[in-house]
């Protein structure tokens, strides 16, 4: 049964993906004046993919979405801002969900006219909760963050991109039946595909 659930959420997420690329890919947002890594240029993001903690006892991974604003603030560096939705993994219907507010620092790295990979750090305060489990727990973390991945610009001024993001969380803590954790800190990964409108 839990292989069946599993199975089931990894088929659905990757069709979830592969619509959004055929979106983006699809997509002809409006131009604005120079490239979307100039100075002062404004990205409006979203993004979705797949999310997994690393606690030892932790689910398999699940879906994660997420919204996020960067301001590019010149030599191609921009600091971001973002909040996001993370199924951390199911056990039936018990399920471990945080909500992360983060922000950061990228350098983005010119590969070519349209591609440029990125890196950056950021921090972050997560909400965290688990749900059905008989005894569920809710409450607030910190973390640090690397954040890597690239973008290309399609259709003028729109990108379409590739995001990791490897976290490192504190006060992780947790007696919880379902997802207990017994490590002070644990890490949290996501990998999500997303598009971002430029203005």
């Amino acid at each position: 049964m839990e292989s069946t659930v599993r199975g089931g959420g990894r088929a659905r997420t990757g069709l979830v993906l592969a619509g959004l690329m055929a979106m983006t890919l699809s997509a002809a947002p409006a131009g604005a004046a120079g490239e979307p890594w100039d100075k002062d240029h404004h990205w409006v993001s979203a993004r979705i993919g797949v999310a997994k903690s690393g606690a030892t006892l932790a689910a398999g991974g699940n879906v994660g979405y997420g919204f996020g604003y960067t301001w590019m603030l010149g030599n191609s560096v921009g600091w971001s801002a973002s909040a996001g939705y993370d199924v951390l993994g199911k056990y039936g219907a018990a399920a471990e969900v945080e909500i992360p507010l983060t922000t950061d620092f990228t350098k983005h790295f010119r590969m070519g006219p349209a591609a440029r990979p990125y890196l950056g750090l950021g921090w972050g305060v997560i909400y965290h909760k688990t749900y059905r489990t008989g005894a569920d727990e809710t409450g607030f973390r910190q973390g640090i963050y690397l954040a890597t991945g690239a973008n290309t610009a399609i259709g003028g001024m729109g990108l379409v991109g590739v995001d990791f993001r490897y976290m490192i969380e504190q006060d992780t803590r947790s007696i919880n039946p379902t997802f207990p954790n017994d490590a002070a800190s644990s890490s949290v990964m996501s990998l999500k595909v997303s598009y971002s409108y430029v203005f």
